[in-house]
């Protein structure tokens, strides 16, 4: 693998976040067959490298076979680019985020939507399935319906959200957005939010209205669970609080907020 071999092969990672090498070729992109075969050749040494690029760009590099994880043919390799939790990635920050969520103006209350919206999907396809989010080989069971996801946030607005004491929503601005929330904000954000997952490969639409979760995004919570929401989940189990994920909009995003004061892009 020349280095000109693993800069197209980084670019295209980059890209599609996902390369497969597939016994069946159908479907596949030019390029992807091309670099499909000059991974498959590639040393232990070359591929070493390769990851230390993408490391370095913000992801890790992630090959996964039939014997790792089902939903990989016999013979079949997926190559995943998976973001890292501890290292931001200049090439991926928030501001497509908060366009795409048709909040240009209001980039906090974008990413107070997208951020509650993301974890309420979390527990669709993680809690109400009984399944850990280290649990990645059960991807390809994880479905959903976007009614699903509506009436899941609209039920945590009114049930939870708005029954919370004013002092608290007072002084959390989470709150405040999601208190503000008139009946078509429900349907428009969630139907936008599942726009950009299908985008960024994290989640796939496989009939009208119905999404499941992709392998990477099984991946990238296995490799960042632990860093990333699991403390936040073990506090509040610690304080008699519940570890629901879609509760955790608040604590997710001050620690986000902290990080980026810091210099990181989230």
């Amino acid at each position: 693998m020349t280095p000109y071999d693993m800069g197209r092969i980084s670019a295209f990672l980059i890209a599609h976040r996902k390369l497969e090498d597939r016994v069946d070729k159908r479907g596949m992109r030019r390029d992807e067959k091309d670099l499909a075969a000059i991974l498959r050749e590639a040393s232990v040494d070359e591929l070493r490298d390769l990851e230390d690029l993408m490391s370095g760009q913000g992801f890790v590099f992630v090959q996964l076979n039939s014997f790792d994880v089902e939903g990989i043919g016999p013979g079949s390799r997926v190559y995943l680019a998976a973001r890292r939790a501890d290292m931001p990635s200049c090439l991926v920050d928030s501001s497509h985020v908060v366009e795409r969520m048709g909040l240009g103006q209001r980039p906090n209350a974008a990413k107070i939507w997208f951020t509650q919206i993301w974890l309420l999907h979390l527990d669709l396809i993680y809690t109400q399935l009984d399944r850990s989010p280290l649990e990645r080989g059960r991807w390809i069971n994880a479905s959903f319906t976007r009614e699903m996801l509506q009436d899941a946030l609209s039920t945590h607005i009114n049930d939870h959200v708005r029954k919370l004491n004013a002092v608290e929503l007072a002084n959390s601005e989470v709150y405040e957005v999601l208190c503000a929330e008139k009946g078509a904000d429900v349907s428009r954000y969630v139907r936008r939010f599942l726009e950009i997952m299908c985008e960024g490969g994290l989640l796939e639409e496989r009939a009208e209205g119905a999404f499941r979760q992709t392998l990477l995004s099984a991946v990238e919570m296995k490799e960042n669970f632990d860093r990333s929401l699991a403390p936040l989940m073990l506090a509040r189990e610690q304080s008699g609080q519940s570890s629901s994920m879609a509760q955790l909009a608040g604590p997710l995003l001050t620690a986000a907020q902290a990080i980026a004061s810091d210099g990181g892009e989230q």
